[in-house]
């Protein structure tokens, strides 16, 4: 079954993120634009290194907002799922371009550190840097409290690329300070280097975190909510719980699941257990989502730890009920099967 976010509640989600995609662009631009400036005055590799991270940004910047437009659209018969998943493609496409640029700025460093840096005009161009490191420390905390908030990956994954070209950018201008005291001008490329090393991590990070997201990758955060919610509305029939799978397409949860339940329930008592399971977990979800409840008929080995009263079918007594844990919900079939022995009387 699937439960439908409000229409109202949705389209201010999606407003909200799009305002932060076309913010994250329009900075972007500015920004890169005062760090070439910069650059331009100074000769300094450093400078290019910050610049050419910015390029990045922008590149990420429309990318971003392409994601957040696809995947906007509702579940169809085309992708019953959604267009979610998009976004995970997103930050995967930002995760190589900075790999990339971290590539770059390496080779340019390496190249200056051969040749024999030349700076000039440090003072100008450090200011230059300072102000566009503040804009992008404001641009990078309001993605990432914005994505966090509408449970997107790709703003998320954006306002950490902008956050990480402000370290950058504080590094540089630290270099560079070092280097108009000391007079050292050979740091400065070595700075560019440990740019290129500090964005190549950066850049590893966020490519691994989306080809989680593309492979769904339990999230053990999920789990362990999703059980816990379980656990505290669980009822007397809710014997056992597994084959739990919980997985996100963009903002949206998808959970499939088994739960053990009394064999002679019929049809219309499971699908009042159904729909209370989808109300529990999906209950404030603005973006909605889907769960799949899979009913098993419980077997005589499980009557040690089922609560239900007056069982008609009951084989052995109670012994002890076990919790609904992320770790015990997870059991595959092959695992529950194990588990159930034969009752010796």
């Amino acid at each position: 079954m699937t439960t439908v976010s409000s229409p109202d509640r949705t389209a201010q989600t999606q407003a909200d993120r799009m305002s932060a995609g076309r913010l994250s662009l329009l900075v972007g631009c500015l920004i890169f634009a005062a760090k070439f400036l910069a650059y331009s005055l100074t000769g300094s590799t450093a400078v290019f290194a910050d610049a050419m991270e910015s390029t990045i940004n922008i590149a990420s910047a429309a990318m971003l907002i392409f994601a957040l437009n696809v995947a906007s659209r509702p579940p169809d018969e085309s992708h019953p799922y959604g267009h979610g998943k998009v976004e995970f493609l997103s930050a995967g496409i930002e995760g190589a371009a900075i790999a990339f640029a971290a590539l770059v700025i390496f080779a340019q460093g390496i190249r200056e550190l051969l040749a024999g840096p030349e700076l000039h005009r440090l003072d100008l161009g450090l200011m230059l840097l300072a102000a566009s490191a503040v804009a992008n420390a404001v641009l990078g905390l309001h993605l990432t409290k914005v994505g966090k908030r509408t449970q997107s990956d790709a703003l998320v994954a954006d306002g950490r690329h902008v956050m990480a070209d402000v370290w950058t950018s504080v590094g540089v201008i630290g270099g560079l300070i070092v280097v108009g005291i000391t007079g050292w001008a050979w740091a400065d490329p070595l700075i560019a280097i440990a740019v290129a090393i500090h964005i190549a991590w950066e850049g590893y990070r966020v490519l691994h975190d989306s080809l989680g997201g593309l492979m769904d990758e339990a999230e053990q955060s999920q789990l362990d909510a999703t059980t816990e919610r379980l656990e505290q509305a669980r009822a007397p029939s809710w014997i056992d719980l597994h084959g739990l799978r919980s997985w996100r397409s963009g903002a949206r949860r998808h959970i499939d699941m088994h739960l053990t339940v009394p064999r002679y329930f019929d049809v219309k008592e499971v699908h009042a257990i159904h729909d209370r399971i989808e109300d529990v977990l999906l209950d404030g979800d603005e973006h909605g989502g889907d769960v799949v409840v899979h009913f098993d008929p419980c077997d005589d080995s499980e009557c040690g730890q089922c609560t239900m009263a007056d069982c008609s079918i009951r084989s052995q007594p109670f012994v002890k009920r076990e919790r609904f844990t992320a770790e015990r919900a997870i059991r595959l079939d092959s695992d529950l099967q194990s588990e159930r022995s034969p009752i010796v009387d």
